[in-house]
């Protein structure tokens, strides 16, 4: 429990500086990026899981954080059993703090959750994104270079001028690089 309490602390102290200093992120190693730090991100729109439609141009203005998720990636799973993203979310959405959690996960996929159980899902374990987006499809995924789940991007205020990234897999990171 110790252990999972540092990671936490890690992973908050991470995100807050990814918060309070994104000229300073850099993408981890290993990452690939479909778009580079400092190149304006990719506008999208994409159906919630309440069919509302959702444009990244809608935040403008404050930071956004993309979160990639899959309920059946076990990395997923790991975070979100240990309450991990929830307190992230809720005290970056508290902040004014844009926060997409999105799903790439193909119609065709025996992990595919149609919208409402997928809302179902987030909703029992706590999240508290500020929408939960369905990109069935995979184009915003893929126009992010998101191949991991979770996989997170972090948007600095201006989003359509400026990208700042930030990469994780199986673990949060211990700090930007």
């Amino acid at each position: 429990m110790r252990a999972l309490s540092n990671n936490r602390r890690r992973f908050t102290l991470s995100a807050a500086a990814v918060i309070a200093l994104p000229t300073a992120l850099t993408a981890l190693p290993g990452a690939a990026l479909a778009v580079s730090i400092g190149e304006a991100a990719p506008d999208f729109e994409l159906k919630d899981t309440h069919g509302k439609t959702v444009k990244l141009a809608d935040f403008k203005g404050r930071h956004v954080v993309l979160e990639w998720t899959n309920p059946g990636c076990p990395f997923v799973q790991k975070h979100y059993s240990s309450q991990n993203m929830q307190s992230l979310q809720k005290e970056f959405v508290g902040r004014n703090v844009a926060w997409l959690s999105i799903s790439s996960t193909a119609r065709g996929a025996t992990d595919y959750l149609e919208p409402g159980a997928l809302q179902a899902k987030y909703q029992g374990w706590g999240a508290a994104p500020t929408a939960l987006l369905m990109d069935d499809a995979g184009s915003v995924g893929k126009a992010y270079g998101a191949k991991t789940t979770p996989h997170m991007y972090v948007i600095d205020r201006a989003a359509s001028s400026s990208m700042r990234a930030v990469s994780t897999t199986s673990a949060p990171p211990t700090r930007p690089t």
